[in-house]
């Protein structure tokens, strides 16, 4: 056969001579108006361009504000300024009447925050006056003052302007290593200049101290009318507020990895992501990394993210925020916009052209196959007659073509009858196998020559398709699509067992062999054996009394999400029953037991399903694993909420008497694969037992391990 289709007289070698002519003329037509019209680096062109205008526009917007609305206090230094020289020994009474101008200047210039920081020469180590107010949604301005809080400052000042004091309350200012920038910064810049508006310093995100939210702040040196350097006045903003001046969806509407903020120094001119604008763009970049930007189109200034955790490329626009001027103390601080889109969306429009030129390529080569077609018209009438006698054929039976003198088609005929005589064997063969077994099993062949599917008698029952839909899937191409639809759901738990249908479920064992292209696959309807396994399975590992896992079935359980797990963040917590044995001792078993669910119901709402594992290790002690968290404060809040739900709900006993459930908790951060289960266990359980001996109802993180950050939580 390879003999015949390589002769020049063939019909095969003139058709494809013929059409392999067009597709190169169309091929080196359209690469020539590729590359010499430059269509797609226009378009390419054209994207970074839009890119860099959005990014640059964007900029200019949250420059606009960084200038000229959050630092716009000063209508408001001079009367400060007096006020200090009036109150120049008397903190209390200058801070007392400072206030009238602190609350209209945090309206004024819609920050989350403004301070007033008096810094004494000699203070010791009891901190500085301050007056500290906040409000954590400027957007929204009553006409009272109760949406402001006293992040610091007497609590005689804040019962006179009827405020409350915020959950991280100090009555002075105890600034902690990495917190005390934004003081000491511009207050040393003073002795530089005596212009408070050119010290001005944006610091770098931090937290006032480890229980506050990350937050910015402007602040300048505040002197009184005498020139005294006293202390900084500024202004806050909270990294979740300024989050929404970084509108992901204006770069792409989906999927979307927006803005965030950059920064470098004349020392390190590398540029180090300072605010992240969520939790999407810390999967693709490290905040502690400089990033690693390759030049794409340095007069649009987009670059390519080398260093990031995508498999996708991801581009940057890069814009420089003009926070400083020329020739004043923090000039060499650089704050960078950087907004980043994905490769395919960004120069969607030049490959949709690609795909353009491709299409006009196939389009050649249909154009090219049909001319093929017409000139050889007369040339492939004998093919037409072989044609319609295949399709007239019965594959039951033995098939014989007439001869048709062209050398091609009659060696086409031979192969068609050998493979129609070697397929009736295989199915005769096939068919005694399956009598001999008397089962009721189901088994098919597929035989690439043939191009159709042979199926017993139980085939069709057994996948639970109508036998009237059968002539449906006699093509290979739709019998395989079938079989893929219908096995795509493997039982984890069972070789070769998948799950098909909804409702009932049922179990087919499906197995299939290979031999020279040749398929047979058997079916095998295994329900039954499955129920009766899975039942097993669940009395095995669940507890009678909560349903709950049992203690090896939450081990198994855990097992597996950690193999899963990617290493991400997640927490171990052992909970106990305080009062289980009272409860025995005074009302019964029936009502320990009644104890024990109520406390299940709670510990049930402590997260969503899909992000907890909760296991029952004994009569009084449960096991959770939270994961899928995207940090530990999340984590907290949700350990948090649950102890005030605890208290909240009350549970009436038989002496008429109603109290709530108490549990105490040890919790075991997960934050790498460094310790086993039993390890875990263990520290988790050494945290319970600090509870139980401190504070019963109440949980306690571990902190006997590398990495851990807090002690006691209530």
């Amino acid at each position: 056969m390879k003999g015949i289709r390589s002769k020049k007289g063939s019909i095969v070698h003139k058709i494809t001579r013929l059409i392999l002519g067009i597709i190169v003329l169309q091929t080196l037509l359209f690469s020539g108006t590729l590359i010499v019209g430059g269509v797609i680096y226009q378009a390419e062109k054209n994207a970074y361009q839009a890119f860099h205008d959005k990014v640059n526009s964007r900029k200019a917007y949250l420059q606009s504000e960084m200038k000229n609305s959050w630092t716009n206090y000063d209508p408001y230094i001079a009367n400060i300024r007096k006020l200090l020289s009036t109150h120049e020994s008397d903190t209390k009474g200058f801070f007392r009447e400072a206030v009238t101008q602190m609350i209209p200047m945090l309206r004024a210039t819609q920050a989350t925050g403004v301070f007033i920081i008096i810094k004494p020469i000699d203070n010791g180590s009891k901190g500085f006056p301050a007056v500290y107010l906040r409000d954590y949604d400027p957007m929204m301005n009553p006409y009272s003052n109760d949406d402001i809080y006293m992040v610091c400052g007497s609590p005689e000042l804040a019962e006179v302007l009827m405020i409350p004091m915020d959950q991280t309350w100090q009555y002075r200012f105890h600034p902690t290593e990495g917190s005390d920038l934004f003081i000491n910064k511009p207050y040393e810049a003073a002795t530089v200049a005596s212009a408070a508006t050119l010290l001005g310093y944006w610091s770098k995100p931090f937290t006032l101290n480890e229980h506050d939210i990350p937050i910015i702040t402007y602040s300048i040196p505040l002197f009184d009318n005498s020139g005294k350097l006293r202390g900084v006045i500024g202004t806050e903003l909270t990294l979740n507020h300024l989050a929404k001046f970084f509108p992901a969806q204006e770069l792409q509407p989906r999927d979307s990895l927006g803005y965030f903020i950059a920064s470098s120094d004349e020392e390190n001119e590398e540029k180090v992501p300072l605010i992240m604008g969520g939790a999407l763009q810390r999967r693709f970049i490290k905040e502690t990394e400089p990033l690693k930007l390759s030049i794409v189109d340095e007069e649009e200034h987009i670059y390519t993210i080398e260093n990031h955790a995508g498999k996708e490329s991801l581009y940057a626009a890069v814009e420089e925020l003009g926070l400083y001027k020329f020739n004043t103390p923090f000039e060499n601080e650089h704050w960078y916009l950087i907004g980043i889109m994905r490769k395919d969306y960004l120069l969607s429009y030049a490959n949709r052209i690609r795909q353009i030129i491709l299409i006009s390529l196939l389009f050649s080569i249909v154009i090219g196959t049909v001319g093929g077609a017409l000139i050889s018209f007369q040339m492939t009438k004998p093919i037409v007659v072989l044609a319609k006698q295949v399709r007239d054929i019965d594959l039951q039976h033995e098939l014989q073509f007439m001869p048709t003198g062209l050398q091609e088609l009659d060696e086409l005929s031979r192969s068609v009858e050998i493979t129609n005589h070697r397929m009736l064997e295989s199915a005769s063969r096939l068919t005694k196998i399956i009598a001999m077994l008397g089962l009721p099993i189901g088994a098919f062949e597929m035989n690439p020559a043939m191009g159709k599917v042979f199926v017993t008698e139980y085939f069709w029952d057994i996948i639970n398709i109508d036998k009237k839909e059968a002539p449906l899937y006699e093509n290979q191409q739709t019998f395989t699509e079938l079989l893929d639809h219908l096995f795509s759901k493997p039982d984890s738990t069972e070789t070769d067992v998948y799950a098909i249908g909804e409702t009932p479920t049922r179990w087919i064992r499906y197995k299939e062999s290979r031999n020279d292209g040749i398929i047979v696959g058997v079916v095998i309807d295994v329900t039954g054996e499955i129920q009766e396994k899975k039942q097993i399975q669940r009395e095995r590992d669940h507890d009678p009394l909560t349903s709950l896992l049992n203690r090896k079935g939450f081990q198994w359980e855990f097992e597996r999400w950690r193999e899963n797990s990617s290493g991400s963040l997640a927490a171990l917590v052992m909970f106990d029953l305080d009062n289980l044995k009272q409860v025995n001792d005074n009302f019964g078993h029936k009502w320990g037991d009644q104890y024990i669910v109520a406390a299940v119901e709670q510990l049930r709402g402590i997260a969503p399903k899909e992000n907890q594992i909760l296991g029952r290790r004994s009569g009084d002690e449960f096991i959770l694993l939270l994961h899928g968290f995207e940090s530990k404060e999340r984590i907290r809040r949700c350990m948090e909420a649950f102890y005030e739900e605890l208290v909240a709900k009350l549970l009436s006993f038989p002496n008429g008497k109603s109290a709530p459930v108490s549990i105490s908790a040890g919790l075991m951060w997960i934050e790498s694969e460094q310790f086993t289960y039993d390890e875990l266990l263990h520290f988790a359980d050494e945290a319970l037992y600090i509870a139980k001996g401190n504070r019963k109802g109440s949980y306690v993180e571990n902190t006997t391990f590398p990495g851990s950050d807090r002690n006691v939580i209530s």
